[in-house]
């Protein structure tokens, strides 16, 4: 059975995801800063899987944790990166935003991508990008920056690795978790945790390259993305303009 290591699965879309692929048998490997809270998920779980605490901001720790995972050789890794950090309308945080939701992941991926081209069994990378890949949007630049980067490097990753890495994304719009809690503006196609995994998970063992969600969002993001730089800052703006005006 295919091994996953969900990081950051203690909370939100990895913790739903965690509980999808639990019920279909799949040996996992559960990491994320919070201890406490992956022993308890691991708890609520019909199997015992593996818990890993990882702070992705600490370069050793992800070096060594993936080492050992890497030592412990599985037919195959499947790595599911949802982590991400979050600091709404805060630039003091933004190292930490970089270190977490990318620094963190290329230090684990310089340890595991070449176990994963040789594995006995296909490998898959999936990495939770974000639909502000697309656009920059107000209010969230480290975040947004940081979510386009891994769109890139996902992209990037899927035609060099094709035929070895089964490499995805995801681009989610608004999703119910603990991040978007933090959001004092109107999330406009907002889903449940749970329905986000439900996507996600069928995504994963299909053969598209981008898992993205919500539809509506979607064709919006995609639409800012495709008009002249002029006419879709204009647009941001008066929705930005809108935004403050209701706060």
């Amino acid at each position: 059975m295919d091994k996953y290591w969900i990081i950051g699965s203690s909370s939100g879309i990895g913790k739903s995801l965690a509980k999808k692929l639990d019920n279909k048998g799949y040996k996992l490997i559960l990491s994320s800063r919070n201890e406490s809270k992956l022993h308890e998920l691991n708890s609520l779980l019909n199997n015992d899987h593996e818990v890993l605490p990882l702070d992705l901001s600490n370069k050793d720790q992800c070096l060594s944790i993936s080492r050992k995972i890497v030592e412990s050789n599985p037919d195959s890794l499947n790595i599911i990166f949802m982590s991400a950090a979050y600091s709404p309308d805060d630039y003091s945080d933004y190292e930490n935003i970089i270190n977490v939701n990318i620094m963190g992941f290329m230090h684990i991926l310089n340890v595991a991508r070449s176990f994963m081209i040789k594995s006995t069994n296909k490998s898959k990378l999936v990495i939770c990008s974000s639909l502000v890949a697309y656009k920059g949007l107000p209010y969230s630049q480290p975040y947004s920056m940081t979510k386009a980067a891994l769109y890139n490097l996902a992209s990037s990753l899927h035609i060099e690795l094709k035929n070895k890495i089964d490499v995805k994304v995801i681009t989610p719009g608004f999703v119910k978790t603990p991040l978007t809690d933090k959001n004092k503006f109107p999330m406009p196609f907002i889903i449940s945790s749970n329905k986000a995994a439900d996507i996600i998970e069928r995504g994963i063992f299909s053969k598209k390259f981008e898992i993205s969600f919500p539809l509506p969002m979607h064709i919006t993001m995609k639409f800012l993305q495709i008009l002249p730089n002029t006419l879709s800052n204009f647009i941001c703006a008066l929705l930005k303009k809108s935004t403050d005006s209701n706060q």
